[in-house]
């Protein structure tokens, strides 16, 4: 599975589990998804969705931070 699929799919609690390094995208965006209490149910796809960004543009920083290990 592509790693961008894969993104869509998790949670933010498993992304933040599994990529720490990625909150500072959240933070970024002045996203409050890191420490909520809703972040074991919502997925990434649906948090971008509620601060209406792009999944795409969202999805290319996330991958990049990932990348960079």
């Amino acid at each position: 599975m592509p790693i961008r699929t894969a993104l869509t799919e998790l949670t933010i609690e498993e992304l933040f589990t599994r990529w720490p390094q990625t909150a500072v995208v959240f933070h970024q965006y002045n996203m409050a998804c890191v420490g909520c209490a809703v972040a074991g149910f919502y997925t990434v796809t649906e948090a971008v969705n509620v601060y209406g960004l792009s999944l795409d543009h969202f999805l290319d920083e996330l991958v990049a931070v990932v990348d960079q290990g």
